[in-house]
C-alpha cells in the first residue's frame, strides 16, 4: 500500500498533465463562444449596459421591424411548461407504479406497447394529430398543444419511472403495509421518497422538452394567437433586420435559457442521487 508521503511515478503525472491540457484545449472554443455570447448581451459600444434587455418591458423597433415585448410569450411558455411537466410527472408516477407493483391482465402487453411508442417518432403522427384536434375543436388552442405534448412524452416517462420502482425492494413496501399503511399511504410516505432521482430525471427532461417546444406550436397553432418563446425567437431570426443586431438576440437567448438552468440547479441534488438496489422480492 502506497504511503501518503510517497510520490507518484513521473509517467503517471505526465499522463495527467497531458489529459488536463487536452481537456483545456477542447473546452477553449466552447468557452470563447460563451464569452462572446455574454459580451454581446451585456456590452454596447464597449460599455456595460442593460439596453439590450429593454424588450422585456417595452416594444422595440429594429430598422423597419417592430419587436413586441417578450412578456406574453414568456407567460405562455411558463404556463405551457408547468402544465406539461406537472401532469406528465403525476400520471407517469401512477402508471409506472401500477406497472411495477400491480398484477393485472394485459400488463405485459402494455409494457411492450409503451416501449414501442417510446421508439416511434412522434413527428410522424403530426398529420393525424392535426385532424384529431380539428375534430375535437382544439386546433389553434393552448389546451390542444398541452394534451398532445403530454401524450407524446408519457410512454417514455412511464417506462423510465417504472424501472426506478422495480429497483425498490418489495420488502420495504411490505413492511410499511404491515405497520398499518395502506397502499396509498405507503406510496406517499415511503416509496415516493426512494424514487426522487427518477422524478427529477423525468421532470428535467419534460421541462426542457416543453420549454423549447417549437414544432408543436408551429404545426398546431396556425393563427399565431398563442406566442411562446420558441416561436418568438424564430420570428426574429427570420427577419433581415434582426440579423445585424446580435446584442439583442443574445440577450433574448440568455433570458430564454435562464429558467432551464435554474430548474437544473434546483433538481441537481435529487438527479445525482443513486438508485436504490438490493434486498429481496424485487
Amino acid at each position: 500500500m502506497r504511503h501518503k508521503n510517497e510520490t507518484r511515478p513521473a509517467y503517471e503525472m505526465r499522463k495527467e498533465h497531458i489529459a488536463a491540457a487536452a481537456m483545456v484545449l477542447l473546452c477553449l472554443p466552447i468557452f470563447l463562444i460563451y464569452v462572446s455570447f455574454f459580451s454581446q448581451a451585456f456590452f454596447v459600444d464597449g460599455h456595460f449596459s442593460a439596453q439590450n434587455f429593454r424588450f422585456l418591458y417595452e416594444t422595440i423597433v429594429l430598422g423597419q421591424y417592430t419587436v413586441p415585448a417578450m412578456g406574453p410569450s414568456f407567460a405562455n411558455t411558463v404556463l405551457f411548461t408547468a402544465c406539461v411537466t406537472l401532469t406528465e410527472v403525476v400520471i407517469s408516477l401512477m402508471a409506472g407504479y401500477a406497472l411495477s407493483r400491480i398484477q393485472f391482465t394485459g400488463r405485459s402487453v402494455l409494457q411492450k406497447m409503451l416501449l414501442l411508442l417510446r421508439l416511434f417518432p412522434g413527428v410522424l403522427l403530426l398529420i393525424s394529430i392535426l385532424y384529431i384536434l380539428m375534430g375535437m375543436k382544439l386546433l389553434n388552442t393552448m389546451t390542444g398543444v398541452v394534451l398532445v405534448a403530454i401524450a407524446l412524452r408519457l410512454p417514455g416517462s412511464t417506462f423510465v419511472i417504472r424501472n426506478f420502482f422495480n429497483d425498490i425492494p418489495q420488502d420495504l413496501e411490505n413492511s410499511a403495509l404491515v405497520d398499518g399503511c395502506n397502499r396509498l399511504t405507503a406510496f406517499f410516505q415511503v416509496i415516493i421518497h426512494l424514487v426522487k432521482p427518477g422524478i427529477a430525471s423525468i421532470g428535467m427532461f419534460s421541462f426542457m422538452s416543453a420549454w423549447s417546444n417549437y414544432l408543436l406550436f408551429n404545426t398546431l397553432i396556425l393563427t399565431g394567437k398563442v406566442p411562446v418563446m420558441a416561436t418568438y425567437l424564430r420570428t426574429l431570426s427570420l427577419n433581415d433586420q434582426m440579423i445585424a443586431d446580435y446584442g439583442i438576440f443574445s440577450a433574448m437567448a440568455l433570458v430564454y435559457m435562464l429558467p432551464v438552468l435554474l430548474f437544473f440547479i434546483i433538481s441537481q441534488k435529487s438527479l445525482m442521487k443513486g438508485g436504490f438496489s438490493g434486498g429481496k422480492g424485487i
